[in-house]
């Protein structure tokens, strides 16, 4: 009994190992423009704040036929990068940015991107701050549910064990 409680706790705390894990990227903290927007007028760069510290950023920046643009990727503090274009958006449609960083924290590279439209008649960019993609961390949920559904598991097994014991005829 005490070999499968042993083994249950240590598949517990390996499975709350890997969830936190699992939220400990670095990501996109606020964007210009920002990911799903309609913008416009004169647009020669492109921001990205990080919400952890990042290094070595690069990526590209596609046009609505698919080709790259040329564009040059600095990064400007520990958060901040500021993409600039070579030429500012002429075409109207969808842009996709592709960003690719090192986590500092855990040294994991961190591949993501996003799309905007250009519409020179829609307003210029702002700094947007962009929502947590994590939202409600329900790996913890899945991991407290799991955690409840073990112990009553055990406790049952326990109490079959404890009958079936009392049971068994003395000889």
């Amino acid at each position: 009994m005490r070999r499968l409680l042993a083994a249950a706790m240590i598949s517990l705390l390996a499975l709350s190992a890997l969830g936190g894990t699992a939220l400990a990227h670095s990501g996109l903290g606020a964007a210009s423009p920002a990911p799903g927007s309609r913008v416009g007028g004169e647009i020669t760069e492109i921001q990205l704040r990080y919400n952890r510290t990042v290094e070595d950023v690069d990526g590209s920046v596609t046009d609505p036929d698919g080709n790259v643009l040329e564009s040059t990727w600095v990064q400007d503090g520990n958060l901040r990068v500021t993409v600039t274009l070579a030429e500012p958006l002429l075409t109207p449609g969808e842009y996709a940015v592709r960003h690719i960083s090192t986590d500092v924290e855990d040294a994991d590279r961190v591949e993501a991107a996003f799309l905007f439209t250009y519409d020179p008649t829609a307003p210029a960019p702002q700094l947007q701050i962009i929502p947590d993609d994590d939202g409600f961390p329900w790996i913890w949920v899945v991991i407290g549910v799991g955690v409840v559904i073990i112990d009553l598991l055990i406790w049952r097994l326990y109490r079959a064990m404890k009958r079936a014991r009392q049971n068994q005829p003395s000889t």
